[in-house]
């Protein structure tokens, strides 16, 4: 018995305590005190329990090993790390190559995380976000739409599963100056108008001031306003004392009576907002049929889920509908999480990018992986003489672990700078209105992402060849010959295979770069409907009261159109409420003479615009039929239109529409039927992106229909930017106080509306780059080491006769097959992969059999290529040397 409690206490002891002379100390006393007790007559149980007070208890004891084992732990951890920088420095070339392709992997993680972060998971600057939900009116016939003010106020009086609903409207502003810090030009600047629970409902309190309150949604409110921070920063310089100043916006003065907070930010760009009150009286915004620019911003009441709501919603719309049937006809309801609106069109784009960083990282870590199983190799001794003098295989494991670590810290650290170039080149190549306000940056959470990257990467590439190291053969390994056999079989299979995965990745990213450039060219191929060389566009709005009435109006779009045609290098001039593809348009149903009325709801919805004479010939687009404005079609002349060629042949398929005439509305809501006559018929164009179909359009005369929003279209004989400065100066000398702004090109206007797709096309080509280079090394790295490792095979099959290039051909023949395998598993998986970048795609099928046969041709050469160098090396192989190579 008391042998057995002996080795109990012994087994205790090397359980919880490390080999060291404390421990040994501690145990020695220990089990003199236990005998003591046990010759003097008591029960091993009594006189273990006497042997744990005298020695202070055995808690104590296992503390105090466990603190020496903590202080063992920490000097073997940093004897490994000194170790380690001791390897790295001994291998110059080793190291660099495996700090390069690290840095390249974890950088591109870094920076595309940087911007996954600040678009999809940066918590937005609201209150309890999850439960803001954005609402809009949708249509069978255009989709989602904007909300009509009277259907918002009825949802909110019937809505019981939103706690509370706040009605937004984008709007624009004049802003002609500010006192006394103010600028001296006048600017456009945006805005919202919105209705009092507005901030409240996000959590968003002013820095300075107050915030609207419930009687300012009420017509007849004094005219006050909230600036935004950089708008208070920019024009007021910040000052303490701006409450209480005025700001004229649309030639009218607000009272200053807040500051939004710096993080604030909403959908739209928001410099000023205005309390909804004093739009009340505003004769459209009380039109049910009229749905300008208003969304819903809702607010979950407790205990209310996503579905409960949307159920509701659905219920309300279909009442509505049923009472006010011309105006609500076939309209429902929609609804998103506020998160979804922020990112919804960046999304598949960012997450495709995000899984080619990611392959790009496999990729370095494969790479990096086959160059520590090289060098391993190279240590086979040295692992079997510390296995044969007593080191544990999780001691060695442990030690190749901290190695790995240490080359990964180090890679992260180099990783940082690629990283922050990468962000700054991403944030001169996105658009900044494209990541509504997101920041992207080497903040705090991208930092721990790196961190996390770091050990991942150490143990994806260091623990395969960790264990692979620490399996030798010893008896074999400590003789004097036993070398190049002691690569082993297992070894070599793994570097294929890592090889084959770094091919298969990379044919992935080719893929997905190849299918992105097809559908890029095939986009820009499309026919927009208009020529877009050499013409600039810059946008009006005569807000100010001098511009209530038409005629002012009218005059004011004249005089521009004369002084800006007597310009030099200016060969046309015309005006439009719309240019394609900016998606800035309105609609309107229309009732076609002599036809049968449709049903409620499926009248032909066109988008109209109002333009000037020579609209068409400035702009390009093809007149099909009939004529284009002129002069005479004034406010006095009968008033005519033209219509395009979608809507001439799906009304009027085999008849000539020119003559025929048409009217706005429907016959039963009009009790004097305006109609207009159609004199011309123009080609399409695409209003809404080169991707989408082109839609019904109808254009009117500017001068029968006055507008006070228009844009300027300006074609030129030189360059077209340069003509900005001059017609600027024009426009400056009718009105000095009417900003001109968005100021484009619209070949400038046809590129951004391809922006994302060429985004990803360049991210993603880069990253295919990366990886077909990284790929490349790989096969180079595995044929190089097979080759230096079969010198003496070489040498023998040589001496027996064998031509150099049957050797040339067996090491090209194992590149081969590497780069054979890889691209089959790679077509593989690109075929299920691809369709994730559908949504990306235009006219081109994912699995693109052109797309995947390029490919794979390209990847072949470049590992046949990668292949040959090694191979050559063969040639320079002497047989007498290589008989005796060691």
């Amino acid at each position: 018995m008391l042998s057995d409690l002996f080795f109990r206490i012994r087994s205790l002891f090397r359980r919880n305590a490390v080999e060291t002379e404390l421990d040994d100390e501690l145990r020695f006393h220990f089990e003199q005190q236990l005998a003591k007790y046990i010759n003097s007559g008591l029960t091993p149980r009594e006189a273990l329990r006497r042997a744990r007070i005298d020695f202070g208890g055995l808690d104590q004891v296992k503390e105090e090993c466990r603190e020496a084992r903590g202080v063992y732990m920490m000097e073997t951890l940093f004897q490994d790390i000194r170790y380690g920088l001791r390897m790295l420095r001994k291998s110059p070339a080793f190291t660099a190559v495996a700090l390069l392709t690290l840095a390249l992997g974890i950088g591109a993680n870094t920076a595309i995380f940087s911007v996954v972060y600040g678009v999809l998971l940066r918590p937005l600057p609201y209150h309890d976000p999850a439960g803001l939900i954005v609402l809009h009116e949708t249509t069978p016939k255009v989709g989602i739409v904007s909300v009509s003010y009277p259907n918002f106020l009825d949802w909110r009086a019937q809505s019981h599963m939103f706690s509370k609903l706040a009605a937004v409207e984008t709007v624009e502003f004049n802003l002609a100056g500010v006192d006394p810090a103010g600028a001296d030009q006048p600017e456009n600047i945006s805005g919202a108008v919105v209705s009092s629970d507005f901030l409240s409902m996000l959590g968003v309190r002013p820095m300075l001031g107050r915030n609207f309150d419930a009687s300012q949604d009420q017509a007849g409110t004094a005219p006050v306003v909230l600036l935004s921070y950089p708008l208070w920063q920019s024009h007021f310089g910040g000052a303490l004392n701006v409450l209480g100043r005025t700001v004229a916006l649309n030639g009218r003065g607000f009272t200053i009576i807040g500051v939004l907070p710096p993080d604030f930010r909403w959908i739209e760009k928001t410099d000023v907002l205005e309390p909804i009150g004093l739009r009340a009286n505003a004769p459209d915004f009380h039109e049910r049929g009229d749905r300008g620019d208003v969304v819903v911003l809702g607010r979950l009441a407790p205990g209310v889920r996503f579905a409960q709501a949307r159920a509701e919603m659905e219920g309300i719309a279909a009442r509505l509908e049923k009472a006010y049937p011309f105006s609500n006809d076939q309209f429902g309801v929609a609804l998103q999480p506020i998160r979804d609106v922020f990112v919804s069109d960046l999304r598949p784009a960012i997450l495709v990018l995000s899984g080619a960083a990611i392959f790009v990282l496999l990729i370095a870590c494969a790479n990096v992986a086959n160059l520590f199983l090289m060098r391993g190799a190279g240590r086979t001794k040295e692992i079997a003489l510390r296995i044969a003098v007593g080191a544990s295989r999780s001691r060695i494991i442990h030690q190749i672990l901290v190695e790995s670590f240490v080359l990964a810290f180090l890679g992260g650290l180099l990783s940082l700078a690629l990283a922050f170039a990468g962000i700054r080149g991403m944030i001169r190549l996105i658009p900044t209105d494209m990541l509504a306000g997101a920041n992207m940056s080497l903040n705090g959470a991208v930092l721990l992402f790196t961190c996390g990257v770091v050990v991942l990467c150490t143990f994806v590439f260091g623990l395969a060849p960790a264990s692979q190291s620490t399996r030798p053969d010893v008896q074999s390994e400590l003789k004097e010959s036993g070398r190049a056999m002691s690569a082993g079989v297992g070894q070599g299979r793994l570097r294929d295979i890592l090889a084959i995965a770094e091919v298969s990745l990379a044919l992935i990213l080719l893929v997905g770069a190849g299918l992105m450039m097809k559908s890029l060219y095939r986009l820009l191929s499309v026919d927009p409907g208009f020529r877009p060389d050499r013409v600039l566009t810059m946008n009006m709005n005569l807000r100010t009261a001098q511009y209530a009435k038409d005629p002012a109006i009218l005059n004011f779009w004249q005089r521009v159109l004369d002084q800006v045609h007597q310009l030099p290098g200016v060969e046309a001039a015309a005006l439009g409420t719309v240019v394609p593809l900016t998606g800035n348009h309105s609609r309107n149903d229309i009732t076609l003479e002599g036809m049968a009325l449709p049903k409620p709801g499926s009248f032909p919805h066109p988008d109209v615009h109002l333009v000037s004479p020579g609209y068409a010939g400035t702009l390009g687009i093809p007149l099909q039929r009939g004529r284009e404005f002129t002069d005479a079609d004034t406010e006095n002349a009968p008033p005519v239109a033209m219509i395009n060629t979608a809507l001439a042949r799906q009304f009027f398929a085999r008849q000539d529409p020119v003559g025929k005439r048409f009217m706005f509305g429907h016959p039963s809501t009009e009790r004097a039927p305006k109609w207009i006559t159609i004199v011309g018929v123009a080609g399409d164009t695409k209003l809404y992106g080169l991707a989408n179909p082109a839609r019904l359009e109808v254009y009117l005369p500017f001068r029968q229909d006055a507008s006070s929003e228009m844009t300027l279209i300006v074609k030129s004989g030189i360059e077209p930017a340069a003509l900005a400065s001059s017609v600027r100066y024009a426009i400056a000398s009718i009105d000095k106080d009417q900003p001109v702004f968005g100021i484009a090109t619209m070949r400038q206007l046809v590129n951004d509306s391809v922006s994302t797709r060429r985004i990803t096309l360049i991210l993603l080509g880069v990253f295919g780059a990366l990886a077909l280079l990284l790929g490349a090394i790989g096969i180079y790295g595995v044929l190089a080491y097979s080759v230096a490792q079969r010198t003496h095979e070489i040498g023998i099959r040589m001496a027996l006769g064998a031509r150099r290039e049957d050797v040339v051909r067996m090491v090209l023949a194992q590149g081969a097959k590497i780069a054979g395998a890889g691209v089959l598993i790679g077509i593989v998986a690109s075929f299920g992969l691809t369709r994730l970048m559908t949504k990306l795609l235009f006219s081109v099928s994912p699995a693109d059999p052109a797309t995947f046969s390029a490919v794979a041709i390209v990847l072949g050469l470049v590992a046949l290529l990668a292949s040959y160098i090694p191979a050559r090396r063969t040639l320079r192989v002497a047989p007498m040397i290589a008989l005796r190579h060691e």
